[in-house]
């Protein structure tokens, strides 16, 4: 699955490399290209699990990165957890929906 993110300001070269080395140490994360100021994530459903899914969402949450492009993910039965409105993501997940 791709996922476009859209992308803010980093404040150092070295911020940005830490959002990337986050990414490349999720094991379900198969792919980033960066396309402009957007982030394309290629996400290997299969292998993402809820410590890797936790681990996404506490990244992009980090950086202050929108969540909502993770939305189709919540429809998916295994990740039914992501629905709960008392979870930290939920506000950043489900806004404008």
């Amino acid at each position: 699955m791709i996922v476009k993110i859209a992308l803010s300001s980093f404040y150092s070269r070295g911020d940005e490399r830490r959002l990337f080395q986050g990414f490349i140490e999720i094991s379900a994360i198969q792919g980033v290209q960066g396309v402009g100021r957007d982030l394309l994530l290629n996400i290997e459903i299969g292998s993402l699990n809820k410590d890797s899914m936790r681990e996404l969402l506490a990244l992009l949450s980090r950086y202050n990165i929108p969540l909502a492009p993770l939305r189709p993910i919540a429809a998916m039965r295994k990740f039914a957890w992501l629905n709960d409105a008392q979870g930290y993501w939920h506000n950043n997940l489900f806004k404008d929906a």
